[in-house]
C-alpha cells in the first residue's frame, strides 16, 4: 500500500529522531506540521520544499504517488486563471490571451473538468471583447456544456450571461436583456443561491433598462437588488447601484434624494477601497453642477476626481472640457481635449454619448478661436460617432453648435439645415422622451 504523504514526513522525522518543534523550526507552526503528518492537511510546495530540505530528500521523493502533485497543478492553474481574471478587469484582454495561451501548453487540462471550463469561459469572454465574436461564443458555449453537466447551473448562468458582451458594443439592448433572461433560467435550475450574482444580474439589468429608456425599471430593479443586499448583507456593487439611482433620478429630475444617494455611493466605494469608483462619484457630482449652471464648482469636483486616480477619465475629461468652455477659457478646454484618449472598452450609451461629446465642445472652442475649418471638421467627427446610438439630445446638441459654426463662416444655407436637423431630433427625443 502506498505511504501518504504525511506518513512519509512523519516516518523520516522519526529516523532522524527529531520531534515536531525540530522540523518545524522558524519557518512552520508544529500544529500545522501535526495537521500535515496526520494527513488533515497539505503543505504548499514551498513549506514541501522547506521539509525535504530538512529531512534531506527532494521534494520529489514525496510527490511519487502523484496525487498531492495533482492537487498542486490544479492550485497552480487556479492561481494563473486568477491573475487572467485581473488582466480581463483591466481590459487587457490581448495579454490575457497570451497568458491562457501558455496555460494550455504549460499544462493537459481534463476536458470535461470544471477546471477546463473555466478556462474556456475566460478565454471565450477575451475573445468577445476582442470582437473575434463566433469563436468567443464556442468556447461559451462549450464552457456552458461542462459546467451543466456537472450540474453547476450557477457557474453555467454566469458564463453565459458572458455572451452579453456581444450586443452590448452594438447597443443592441434589447438583444443583451434577452440573454440575461436565458441566464435567469439556467440560474434557476440550482438548488443552491449566488446572491452576489442575483444583484449583478439586477444590476446590468438596471443599466439595460435605463440605456432603453425605461428609466421606472431601471428604478424598480436598482432597488430590489439593495433590497437583496440589505437582506442578506451582502453589499455587492452598492456603490454602483446607489449611483445608477442619483443618476436616474438626476434625469427624471427627481432631485431630492440626489445627494443621499451619492453619500451612500461614496461610503461603499471608500470602504472597499475602490477609488475609480470614488473618482466617477465626483465627476457625478460635477456633472450636476454643469447640468446647474455652476462651472467653477463643478471643476472643484472634477479635478479632485483627476487628482485621485491621475491619468485616464476620459469622460470626466469630456465633462471638464464643457465647463472651461462655459468658462470662456478656451484654451484650457482645449488642452483637456488634447488628454482625452478613447476608453479601452465599449461604454454604457449615455457614458458614450458624454465622452463623444467633447467632439462638440472641441468645435465650439475652435470657433471661438476662429479656426473655423478645424472646428467643423471636429464637430461632425462627434456627430458620426454619436449618430451609431440613434438620435438623441446630445446629437441634437452637436447639430446645433455645427449650425453655429457654419454661420459664423457666413454659410447661413448649411448652418440652417443643421438647425433644422436638430429641431427634428429634439422632436423626437421629446415624443419618445428620451433623457439624453
Amino acid at each position: 500500500m502506498a505511504i501518504s504523504l504525511g506518513e512519509k514526513i512523519k516516518l523520516l522525522r522519526k529516523e532522524m529522531k527529531m520531534t515536531q518543534t525540530d522540523l518545524a523550526g522558524n519557518e512552520m507552526t508544529k500544529s500545522m506540521l501535526s495537521q500535515i503528518e496526520n494527513n488533515n492537511a497539505m503543505p504548499s510546495m514551498k513549506n514541501l520544499q522547506y521539509l525535504a530540505a530538512r529531512l534531506g530528500k527532494p521534494a520529489s521523493y514525496f510527490l511519487e504517488d502523484g496525487s498531492y502533485q495533482d492537487n498542486l497543478l490544479v492550485d497552480e492553474i487556479h492561481g494563473k486563471l486568477k491573475k487572467v481574471s485581473s488582466m480581463i478587469e483591466n481590459h487587457k484582454y490581448s495579454g490575457a490571451i497570451t497568458y491562457l495561451e501558455e496555460i494550455k501548453d504549460q499544462y493537459s487540462l481534463d476536458k470535461s473538468s470544471k477546471l477546463y471550463a473555466d478556462f474556456l469561459s475566460k478565454y471565450g469572454e477575451c475573445l468577445i471583447e476582442l470582437e473575434h465574436y463566433e469563436e468567443g461564443k464556442n468556447y461559451i458555449s462549450q464552457a456552458v456544456a461542462i459546467f451543466k453537466n456537472k450540474y453547476l447551473y450557477i457557474d453555467a448562468a454566469k458564463t453565459y450571461q458572458l455572451l452579453v458582451g456581444i450586443p452590448w458594443k452594438s447597443f443592441d439592448y434589447t438583444k443583451c436583456l434577452m440573454i440575461i433572461e436565458e441566464a435567469d433560467v439556467i440560474y434557476e435550475n440550482s438548488i443552491n443561491k449566488d446572491y452576489a450574482f442575483e444583484i449583478e444580474t439586477l444590476y446590468i439589468r438596471s443599466i439595460l433598462y435605463a440605456g432603453l429608456d425605461r428609466l421606472e425599471e431601471s428604478i424598480a430593479v436598482t432597488l430590489k437588488a439593495l433590497d437583496i443586499s440589505k437582506q442578506t448583507k451582502i453589499y455587492y456593487k452598492s456603490d454602483e447601484l446607489y449611483k445608477n439611482m442619483a443618476i436616474l433620478n438626476l434625469f427624471m429630475d427627481r432631485t431630492d434624494h440626489f445627494d443621499e444617494h451619492l453619500t451612500k455611493a461614496k461610503q461603499f466605494a471608500e470602504f472597499s477601497e475602490n477609488l475609480w469608483g470614488v473618482a466617477n462619484i465626483q465627476g457625478i457630482y460635477g456633472m450636476r453642477e454643469n447640468l446647474m449652471g455652476n462651472p467653477k464648482k463643478a471643476l472643484e469636483y472634477f479635478i479632485q476626481a483627476i487628482n485621485s486616480i491621475g491619468k485616464g477619465a476620459p469622460i470626466i475629461r469630456s465633462e471638464m472640457a464643457m465647463s472651461y468652455y462655459t468658462l470662456g477659457e478656451y484654451k484650457k478646454a482645449l488642452e483637456i481635449i488634447n488628454e482625452i484618449k478613447d476608453p479601452e472598452y465599449t461604454p454604457f450609451k449615455f457614458d458614450y454619448l458624454i465622452f463623444w461629446r467633447y467632439k462638440t465642445f472641441e468645435g465650439l472652442c475652435l470657433t471661438k478661436l476662429g479656426k473655423h475649418k478645424e472646428a467643423k471638421q471636429a464637430v461632425l467627427i462627434g456627430i458620426e460617432k454619436m449618430k451609431i446610438v440613434g438620435e438623441t439630445k446630445t446629437l441634437a446638441e452637436a447639430y446645433r453648435a455645427l449650425s453655429e459654426i457654419y454661420s459664423e463662416t457666413g454659410d447661413y444655407e448649411n448652418a440652417f439645415s443643421a438647425l433644422k436637423t436638430a429641431n427634428k431630433i429634439d422632436e423626437t427625443a421629446q415624443r419618445n422622451k428620451l433623457y439624453y
